[in-house]
């Protein structure tokens, strides 16, 4: 049997064991009256608050400074973009706190724990729940999550994250590069990312895809976000390049993404959201799967790292 084959036959078993653990959940939970009211809020004042009273502290200066040459000068983009992230901050709230509908799918570990839901689009809704064993490395987890610029690789998937442009020091644009040498797939999308400070000891960090045109003139269909609606009245366009120009990479959409940090005692308690779908019927319909069993060992493996500091 020749490497390239072991390779693809390991993958594909990967995902066949990812995707085969169903169990009924039974995750106690505190407060989710309180949040389920806090995502249905229609007052934008109210929710303004969560971004608008962060402390500059929380956020990378650094990060802010290296990318000011790529800053929006179109104040209705802004304000629309700020809008739709304070709303993307309170559905990641809820969809971290609920116990139901999710169904227990995969404890990776005794302190790795995955559920899952589904979307109104049937894709899935998956709700990762990390213990990391070390609460004086809250700013540091912050900090390597929202640190944008990097390559994160693990196996055959790698996963590059630039800044594509820059709202305030709280709120960018991300495009994602995904790709995978195994099943010959590469993937992008874009998305709105902000970071919040929602308490002293909890901290959001959320992405959410919008009708965002980057001129794929392959893929011109546009996106609907079945979770967070009020991207769907987004209008903006992205100067990208020239091989997602022609159609070269699979589009991929994020409804909603994200981690919730939260220190809880003798430990940290990371919350990952995701809900990611295909919009190019050309990649293999499994790599999302591929994909987020890549970015689950990631943070696996960051938590093992910063647990073990």
């Amino acid at each position: 049997m020749n490497i390239g084959y072991i390779k693809i036959v390991f993958l594909l078993l990967s995902v066949a064991v990812y995707a085969n653990n169903k169990a009924l959940a039974a995750e106690p939970e505190s407060g989710v009256e309180a949040l389920r009211r806090f995502a249905k809020r229609s007052n934008a004042r109210q929710n303004a608050t969560l971004i608008k009273n962060a402390p500059p502290s929380i956020f990378s200066a650094a990060i802010y400074e290296q990318n000011k040459n790529r800053l929006c000068t179109d104040y209705g983009e802004t304000q629309q973009a700020k809008n739709l992230m304070e709303k993307a901050v309170a559905h990641l709230l809820y969809y971290a706190h609920i116990r139901d509908p999710y169904t227990l799918f995969r404890r990776y570990d005794n302190d790795a724990t995955l559920y899952s839901m589904k979307a109104e689009d049937n894709s899935n809704i998956d709700k990762l729940h990390l213990k990391v064993h070390n609460p004086n490395k809250y700013d540091e987890l912050i900090n390597t999550l929202w640190n944008s610029n990097i390559t994160k690789d693990f196996g055959y998937t790698f996963i590059y994250e630039k800044i594509a442009r820059v709202y305030d020091p709280n709120l960018v644009m991300v495009q994602h590069r995904i790709k995978n040498d195994t099943l010959e797939f590469q993937g992008y999308f874009y998305a709105f990312a902000a970071k919040v400070e929602i308490s002293q000891d909890t901290t959001a960090i959320v992405y959410a895809s919008a009708n965002i045109n980057d001129h794929n003139r392959l893929n011109q269909k546009p996106c609907t976000n079945v979770i967070l609606k009020e991207a769907n009245s987004f209008d903006g366009d992205i100067n990208s390049e020239a091989d997602i120009r022609n159609g070269d990479l699979a589009k991929l959409f994020v409804n909603l993404s994200g981690y919730l940090i939260k220190k809880n005692g003798d430990h940290l308690d990371l919350f990952y959201i995701n809900s990611m779908r295909l919009t190019d019927s050309k990649a293999p319909p499994f790599i999302i799967d591929v994909i987020d069993v890549a970015r689950h060992l990631i943070l696996i493996r960051l938590r093992d790292k910063i647990s073990e500091e």
